[in-house]
């Protein structure tokens, strides 16, 4: 193991990070040291880099990981959250939340929003403890992490995003039902949307409808499942043609732009449901007829980030749905030291995601 190893601290928006070298200690208790081997940037790393979002600073961003196991506590178990054996070099994923699993959040099966939740990517620096988010060349799992062994030969590019966009979906159909037979509407055909329109097929949809303004990213969708695309201007005569006028059962709305939801939600039939996954930044309030809610019997819902058995069943799907290329999501590979270039490139709509590694033939 090294004794010392380089981190990104992103000190304030729209400025240049700053790449440091800290002491790198064994870990204490049950934590587990990893060797970070990649990261994407997620929507939320972008929003706290603009700063659309509040984000404590300096910090380590990046939650979307993939890592070896390089040590464990001597307080650690050595077992995933299924009670598989885990050893050094085990390839692993984990939550984004750390949880401490007796709150009265966690209690009622909501362990994201524990009392006392630490979150990757998320935290303040601590000088004796940096190693808090993927934008590191190491990283430190803490008490109450869940931890996920990843599935032989699943890709980089595939497994980095399954701790937060493909667990997210997960969470966000798990709260939607039952969806066989049924037509889903995907709003907004980013990473997010992408891989709902993969999971919306996965969980027998009938038809999936996808709706964006990039045409690029719409025909993308059709390589993930979708049945029909819109832009949004041509959106309500397309799903009254799909639905024969009956409007669509599901609706999963991943932008977070209100412009975006309103145009979007007169579409919904009787009965439907509308799940809110994207609107983790400030925006204004939407225009709701909450008489149409009434009499169209709907429902509106919401998901932030997920529970552990969410990235389970994440791991579950990426490793079932290999016939599909999730390894186009990635655009580029760049080195930690290249990583304001990375955050300019993940700004531009030409990528769903662009990594960090330092471990891979770039």
């Amino acid at each position: 193991m090294a004794d010392m190893a380089n981190a990104a601290l992103f000190n304030n928006r729209n400025i240049p990070f700053d790449v440091c070298n800290f002491k790198l200690d064994p870990p204490l208790g049950d934590q587990v040291l990893v060797k970070v081997e990649g990261c994407t940037i997620c929507g939320s790393d972008i929003h706290s880099f603009l700063g659309r979002r509040v984000v404590e600073v300096p910090t380590v961003l990046g939650h979307e990981i993939v890592g070896k196991i390089v040590s464990f506590g001597p307080e650690n178990n050595r077992c995933d959250y299924s009670g598989n054996q885990l050893k050094v070099g085990d390839r692993i994923t984990w939550s984004v939340v750390a949880n401490c699993g007796s709150c009265l959040f966690c209690l009622r099966g909501v362990p994201q929003k524990c009392d006392s939740h630490f979150k990757y990517g998320h935290k303040k620096l601590s000088q004796e403890v940096p190693w808090t988010g993927g934008l590191a060349e190491y990283i430190l799992l803490v008490h109450g992490t869940k931890i996920f062994r990843v599935p032989g030969g699943l890709s980089l590019e595939a497994a980095c995003p399954a701790n937060c966009t493909t667990a997210t979906n997960v969470a966000a159909f798990r709260v939607a039902g039952n969806l066989a037979g049924k037509i889903v509407l995907v709003v907004g055909a980013g990473m997010l949307g992408i891989t709902a329109c993969a999971m919306a097929k996965f969980n027998g949809a009938r038809k999936v409808i996808v709706c964006d303004t990039n045409e690029k990213r719409l025909l993308k969708a059709h390589e993930f499942g979708a049945d029909e695309s819109s832009k949004p201007e041509d959106l309500s005569k397309l799903v009254s043609y799909v639905t024969h006028g009956l409007g669509v059962d599901v609706m999963f709305e991943m932008t977070g732009v209100p412009g975006a939801f309103e145009n979007a939600f007169n579409c919904l039939g009787i009965g439907g449901k509308v799940v809110l996954v994207g609107s983790v930044f400030s925006s204004r309030p939407v225009s709701l007829d909450m008489e149409i809610v009434v009499r169209k019997l709907l429902s509106i819902e919401g998901i932030h980030n997920y529970t552990p058995d969410d990235l389970c069943q994440a791991l579950f799907f990426l490793n079932e749905t290999r016939n599909l290329p999730w390894e186009s999501l990635v655009g580029i590979w760049l080195r930690l030291a290249e990583v304001d270039l990375a955050f300019q490139l993940a700004q531009s709509p030409e990528y769903y995601r662009v990594g960090i590694s330092n471990d891979i033939n770039l």
